[in-house]
């Protein structure tokens, strides 16, 4: 029976492929063929509207501005270089969105819908063990982590996001975020001594 654990030359070789594939339908985009956009945007649209929901915390913000990403990802397509990794190319169009956005927010205002699933990730990733107690109790835990979060400031929540939630390594998001490697970690290691301190009443 063939094993069950996928190897890393495998899944190398299937990241290749989508890579190609993906690279294809660019070039066909590019020649003016709607129907190649549409397969981008088909296998991005939920990667990226979860991103920017947990930027934004709204629904109806994150699903406006995800159309708006993927209108300007269109406009800009001959200015993506296929030596670029699409992926980061596209990061960077929704993340310098969602800056925008958040930068002309009022601080307190950047709030977070209860579907946002933030809490278990973060929790666990900070090493704050999950108290299996009542409901009640588990959503007082998830409002105190959407609140912590929206207390972060613009550039170390999207640092977070990319690190936690959409798995890119420090390199990656220096390239995203178009600042030095360096910049990118202490933004980081900030926003998680400022989530440490707000999460540990949960422990």
């Amino acid at each position: 029976m063939e094993d069950a654990i996928e190897s890393p030359l495998r899944r190398s070789s299937s990241v290749d492929r989508e890579s190609e594939q993906e690279l294809a339908w660019i070039d066909a985009t590019r020649r003016g063929d709607p129907a190649a956009f549409n397969r981008l945007v088909l296998k991005r649209e939920r990667q990226i509207y979860n991103l920017v929901f947990r930027m934004l915390g709204n629904r109806d913000d994150a699903a406006e501005m995800t159309q708006e990403i993927f209108l300007a990802v269109f406009r800009n397509i001959t200015r993506f270089e296929r030596k670029a990794r699409f992926s980061t190319w596209l990061y960077r169009i929704a993340v310098n969105h969602c800056l925008s956005r958040l930068r002309r927010r009022p601080p307190l205002i950047q709030t977070l819908d209860d579907e946002a699933e933030y809490s278990i990730p973060v929790r666990e990733r900070l090493g704050i063990p999950d108290r299996q107690d009542e409901r009640i109790l588990r959503l007082e835990q998830r409002r105190i982590v959407r609140d912590a979060l929206a207390r972060l400031t613009p550039e170390q929540r999207v640092v977070v996001e990319l690190k936690f939630f959409q798995e890119e390594t420090f390199l990656s998001i220096s390239h995203i975020l178009s600042v030095p490697e360096s910049t990118v970690k202490s933004r980081f290691y900030a926003a998680l001594d400022a989530l440490k301190g707000r999460l540990g009443a949960l422990e």
